[in-house]
């Protein structure tokens, strides 16, 4: 319109008007404009029945004004009545702008149901993606791939269940376990942080060849400082054990010293010398309680230093170890035995015993099975229901000095005296998938959250990444101690390694060994001391029983099909059970049947229709 201003201005005066009243109608439209963009998205009611009238008024006038307009373009030129059409043209489109960014409550309705739809199809084809179908209340329901690895056991249909409680009860723990499911694949997007590994340059760089003093100094302050050793040179080799959230060390000596100390604060909570030796030590359920295996039985103490319980039982202890999910501290004796001590009640609830010196011992995290290494090469799976070992396997040709399981429980790692590192499928097979030899005799191994592999042995401790992949051939870390290496352990939700010498302590960096995102209900290292309690309360509510733990833990909430009652098993059968021994002829069962039909026929008729008259005495008579 400007343009056309511009070029119209040496025209005859009649057109003069009707720039006039198209300026007055460019001044309406922007009061309009503005108008529109303060009002909000919905109206009320009498705000659109006002907006109506306005809008009646307005086009009253503009067909007022376009008639004055058509009968001035009627005396003037054809130039000048190309000119008003094109002006006219450019009226229209400005109105039905106007009308256009007046939206009505039904088109934002409709808008909501095109994003619903929009959003219906993005999950269906997230279902599409997933081949896991289950069935709650009867009906199949599909598992988003990306949630199957955050289902906690198997949805399980209430098949062959007449109890209509139990059969709701069972439906709505399998919504629970889906919804649970989706809200933590949901909730993935907010975890920003992930595992950082080395990783070189080129082929020619080597990540075994850096030392601690490089990885110390390419670090920022706060991480360069979890590298340091604690010289304890009278008292050792040492065990050493993080706490679960990884915030505590509980530091042991074999000649009777033990020392609680916060690492990372660099603060210590007790120290004391004892006259026996220390064999092993292990956390319970927090830092506020860690037990020792000394020379003659099993001691508690507390995070003082002050000694708690005296487990006589325990009698010449070996190895100690917790199941923190079922309060149970195990322990394994030099005379031979097994015992499952449950802290909570303070009562011992199983006591086995098993065959052969034993010289290594650890836990599965995912089943609590008890593993126990042999110095014949054997490994040997316990749980508390068993007198007996529920799988051997022959792992080695020498005696098994360590053993490591990984997080999910599926992969078992053995080290032998032969220097051989041998790793185990334990999902179905329990065959050997890996092997390779190390130039030392390995003295303990760990296996990381993130499955990082650390063996330690003579002065020095290798560090493997991913080593249950067979195309890895060179070590990740290689790390030097000061002296003999006697154990190793990862620090949970930290990328740091702990090693136990002869002389004391040390820690190193190893980037990617811990995971970068930790679960605050498991195990928070921020946690107060009010969080602290009212976690120790739950984990009591949620505590299991000793007689769930087996070598399958999905099998805890299925339901078993074709099982008979006690009441079943021992009611009275009225059907008779044939001797299968005894064989007949079925010619003469059918002989013996017809006589016998005969000579009841045969007396029936005597009774009804005598013969002959006799008395009653008749019988007694001499014939």
């Amino acid at each position: 319109m400007v343009k056309d201003l511009k070029l119209n201005n040496n025209k005859k005066p009649t057109q003069k008007t009707n720039h006039r009243t198209n300026n007055k109608k460019n001044n309406k439209n922007e009061t309009v404009d503005k108008h529109w963009k303060n009002s909000r998205e919905f109206n009320d009611d009498e705000e659109e029945e006002e907006e109506e009238k306005e809008e009646q008024q307005q086009k009253s006038k503009n067909s007022n004004v376009n008639k004055r307009n058509n009968k001035n373009d009627n005396e003037s030129d054809d130039d000048d009545d190309d000119d008003d059409e094109k002006e006219n043209e450019s009226d229209d489109d400005d109105d039905d702008d106007k009308s256009s960014k007046k939206r009505k409550i039904s088109e934002f309705e409709n808008d909501k149901q095109e994003d619903e739809e929009s959003d219906k199809e993005d999950e269906e084809k997230e279902f599409e993606l997933s081949s896991k179908i289950t069935t709650i209340n009867g009906k199949p329901v599909k598992v988003p791939k990306g949630a199957r690895k955050y289902l906690k056991g198997e949805i399980v249909a209430p098949t062959g269940i007449k109890n209509p409680f139990m059969k709701t009860r069972i439906n709505k723990i399998g919504e629970l376990k889906l919804e649970s499911a989706k809200a933590a694949q949901k909730m993935e997007m907010l975890l920003q942080h992930d595992v950082g590994f080395i990783v070189a340059e080129n082929d020619r760089e080597k990540t075994y060849k850096l030392t601690q003093n490089k990885i110390a100094s390419s670090v920022d302050i706060q991480s360069s400082g979890k590298v340091f050793d604690l010289a304890l040179e009278p008292n050792g080799p040492y065990k050493i054990q993080y706490s679960k959230n990884g915030r505590y060390l509980l530091l042991a000596g074999a000649k009777g010293h033990f020392s609680m100390i916060d690492w990372q604060r660099g603060k210590k909570f007790t120290e004391r010398h004892l006259a026996s030796p220390i064999r092993d030590a292990v956390f319970l359920q927090n830092e506020s309680m860690f037990a020792l295996a000394q020379k003659k039985y099993t001691y508690i103490y507390n995070q003082d230093g002050v000694e708690m319980h005296w487990l006589k039982d325990h009698y010449d202890p070996k190895f100690l170890d917790y199941l923190p999910y079922h309060f149970l501290l195990v322990s394994a004796t030099n005379k031979g035995k097994i015992i499952y001590e449950d802290i909570s009640v303070g009562q011992k609830v199983v006591e086995s015993f098993y065959n052969g010196p034993l010289s290594a011992m650890c836990k599965n995290p995912q089943n609590a099975v008890i593993n126990l290494g042999f110095t014949t090469g054997i490994v040997q799976m316990w749980i508390p229901k068993s007198r007996n070992p529920i799988v051997k396997l022959h792992c080695h040709k020498s005696p098994i000095t360590s053993m490591a399981v990984s997080l999910s429980g599926n992969h078992l790692v053995t080290s032998g005296l032969d220097g051989m590192i041998k790793i185990f499928d334990l999902r179905n097979t329990y065959e050997e998938m890996h092997a390779f030899r190390t130039k030392f005799t390995p003295n303990s191994i760990s296996l990381s959250h993130t499955n990082v592999l650390a063996v330690a042995g003579d002065k020095e401790t290798y560090l493997w990444k991913n080593p249950f992949d067979t195309s890895v051939k060179e070590p990740y870390l290689i790390h030097k101690n000061a002296s003999f290496a006697r154990n190793v352990q990862f620090c949970p939700f930290e990328d740091v390694l702990g090693i136990g010498t002869d002389n004391g302590f040390s820690s190193i960096l190893v980037p990617g060994s811990g995971i970068a995102n930790y679960d605050s209900m498991e195990a928070d290292p921020f946690a107060s001391k009010k969080m602290k309690r009212e976690q120790d309360i739950k984990s009591l509510l949620e505590k299991i029983p000793h007689d769930m733990i087996s070598l399958d833990p999905n099998i805890i909430g299925t339901i078993q099909q074709d099982v008979k009652t006690d009441e079943n098993k021992y009611k009275r059968q009225d059907k008779q059970r044939q001797d299968k021994n005894r064989q007949f002829d079925p010619k003469k069962l059918e002989e013996i049947k017809q006589k016998n039909k005969e000579r009841k026929e045969k007396l029936e008729s005597e009774i009804l229709n005598p013969s002959s008259n006799k008395s009653a005495l008749s019988r007694f008579e001499r014939r």
